[in-house]
Order: structure tokens, then C-alpha cells, then sequence
């Protein structure tokens, strides 16, 4: 009997690797985080509060967008963008006011809050990890120049964006943001379902004002541990402060390449370790002066254009009455004797 060949075994194997994926992707967008993101959206606000934000136009993007600004009544499924101008009588689960509407390139936010593309899905085939980490960064770094100097940037992004051992996006935020501090929440935080089971970091940065030194904790860098008999790669922030990581550090073994960090923990643990990192994360930036600046993102004046000067110059020409020629201010008519 005739058999029919067999198909090479690493396009079949990328194949379960791309199902996998087609099905985490699937339960990400069918379920809600809405639990775990309205406790978020509570202790994220007290740490604005505790940083001293009172009031100032805030823009929170991706999934649960409505939930993280505080927002009541939202199913935290949807991907929004909405911007709102938060004022200190704000509380998450009050009604007040937003637009729903992409920011635009000229905008500046006192805050950006943003949940980054699919950040809890464990994904399986490289390709796809690949994708969401550049996408990710590019993210990263939009949505901080659109924070404006003396603002935050809060990011709640996959674990991979501090973990992965290619600095360039991280060395790039580096240069002009100040990282107050970071809490990596369990996998499985968010939704709890197989495949969702990806560890989150919450990062909280502050634009640094022009000509302003760093005083930015270190999380360009990454180093190698060794945990449940593997080696992983992981930020050397959290290795320097292991109580910001919510739960137990463990190793988790890909179906390809080397094993990634995972952390284990119960969802009854999420708020009151969540309070606590988050309030360490507070108490660093009183501490070494990256509280919230006011007066650091006062928009400065717009310096007039090359045009604007030319048309400045000119007009000032014009309004100058023309001198007489010397020729004519000496020459006789005839009438003058």
C-alpha cells in the first residue's frame, strides 16, 4: 500500500506552534480582564495621587483603556483610546467626561496609561514573539514622546520587554525617561485561562525634563539566573529588587529556544501585593525627586517658524517709510532762489 509522504517535520511543528497561538489570541479577545484591571486602575491612581498628579490631561490606551482611566461601568474587553482631563476630585468608578478618539502626532499628555498589544499571551511559535516584542517597543517609545517632560508613562507590557537580552528599545528610554520603579505581575493574572499565561510588567516612567541628569533606577541591562535546574534571562532591575516580582520565580520551558521566566502566584494575593509594589514604587520617586512636575510641563511657547520670521521682517519693512534718494533730497528746480 502506498503511503503518502510525510510533511518536513519543522513546518509541522511550526504549524502546532501557529494553532497554539491562533487559539491563546482567541481566548484574549473573547475574555475579559476586567477584575484584574480595575484593581490595577485603583492602586495605579493612589500612586499618581501619593506622586502628587492632582489634575492634567491624561491618555490611557489598548485593553481596558476605559478601565485603567477610571472609568465605571466598562467591560474592559475593548480597545479604546480615550483621553480625559482628570481633575483632583477624580476617582476610578466616578462618571466624568472623555473623548474617544486616537491621540494625535501634536498631542502631549500629563499621563499616558497603556496596555500593550496581547501582553499576557504565551506565545509559542518565534516569529510571533518577535513581532509583538518590536511592536511593543516602538510602542514604548511613541507613546513616551507623547508624554510631555515631568509626566508619566505607565506601561503594562509582556515580561520579554525587560527580559529580552537585546537592550536597543530599553537603552532608547533610557536616555530620556526615568524609571520610577516596576511591578511584574503572575502569569496568569489577568484571565487565568490555558495559554494566557504570560507574566506582565507594570512600568511606571517620567519624561525627564531637558537638560535634567538620570535618576533613573537601571533596567537597561539583563542577566542570567538559574532556577528549577535552567538558566533564564532576566532584568537586572528585578533581580536587584526580587520583592517587585509578585509571586515565586520559576522557568518556563518554550517549545523552542532557551526557557523564559514565568511567575507563580494565587489571584487572591493580586491586590495586596499589588498595593505594596506599587507604593515601593511611590516611595522611590519621593524619595530621590521624580515626584510629579507641574511646572516641568508647562508647554513652552512655540518658537515662530523660518516663514513666520521672513513674514515678521517683512511686514516691519514695509511699515518703515522709504527714505528719499540723496540725489533728490539735492536737486534744484529752479523755484528755490
Amino acid at each position: 500500500m502506498n503511503r503518502e509522504p510525510y510533511g518536513d517535520d519543522g513546518k509541522d511543528r511550526r504549524a502546532l506552534r501557529v494553532a497554539a497561538d491562533h487559539i491563546a489570541l482567541e481566548d484574549h479577545a473573547s475574555t475579559s480582564a476586567q477584575h484584574a484591571h480595575r484593581i490595577m486602575a485603583t492602586h495605579l491612581w493612589t500612586m499618581l495621587r501619593d506622586l502628587g498628579f492632582t489634575e492634567g490631561q491624561v491618555l490611557a490606551v489598548g485593553d481596558g483603556a476605559a478601565t485603567f482611566i477610571g472609568l465605571p461601568h466598562t467591560d474592559g474587553s475593548l480597545s479604546l483610546s480615550v483621553v480625559a482631563d482628570i481633575t483632583d476630585a477624580h476617582t476610578p468608578g466616578t462618571r466624568f467626561s472623555v473623548q474617544r478618539r486616537l491621540p494625535k502626532v501634536h498631542d502631549r499628555f500629563n499621563v499616558v496609561i497603556a496596555s500593550l498589544p496581547y501582553n499576557d499571551v504565551r506565545l509559542q511559535d518565534p516569529q510571533h514573539v518577535v513581532a509583538r516584542r518590536a511592536v511593543q517597543a516602538q510602542l514604548a517609545l511613541t507613546l513616551h514622546r507623547l508624554t510631555r517632560p515631568g509626566g508619566y508613562t505607565i506601561l503594562l507590557a509582556s515580561h520579554d520587554l525587560m527580559d529580552q537580552p537585546f537592550p536597543e528599545a530599553r537603552r532608547h528610554l533610557h536616555l530620556v525617561a526615568d524609571l520610577l520603579g516596576a511591578v511584574r505581575l503572575p502569569a496568569g493574572a489577568h484571565r487565568g485561562l490555558p495559554g494566557l499565561d504570560l507574566p506582565t510588567d507594570l512600568l511606571v516612567l517620567r519624561h525627564r525634563p531637558d537638560g535634567q541628569s538620570s535618576r533613573s533606577q537601571d533596567f537597561e541591562h539583563t542577566t542570567t539566573i538559574h532556577v528549577d535546574d535552567r538558566d533564564v534571562e532576566i532584568n537586572t532591575y528585578f533581580e536587584n529588587n526580587i520583592g517587585q516580582v509578585l509571586g515565586t520565580v520559576g522557568a518556563d520551558p518554550l517549545a523552542w529556544g532557551p526557557a523564559a521566566v514565568t511567575v507563580s502566584s494565587t489571584p487572591d494575593r493580586l491586590d495586596r501585593d499589588l498595593a505594596e509594589g506599587l507604593g515601593n514604587v511611590t516611595a522611590h520617586g519621593l524619595r530621590t525627586g521624580l515626584a510629579y512636575a507641574p511646572d516641568a510641563i508647562r508647554p513652552r511657547p512655540q518658537e515662530p517658524s523660518v516663514a513666520e520670521l521672513i513674514r515678521q521682517r517683512d511686514s516691519q519693512a514695509a511699515a518703515t517709510p522709504p527714505r528719499p534718494h540723496p540725489r533728490h533730497i539735492h536737486r534744484r528746480t529752479g523755484l528755490d532762489r
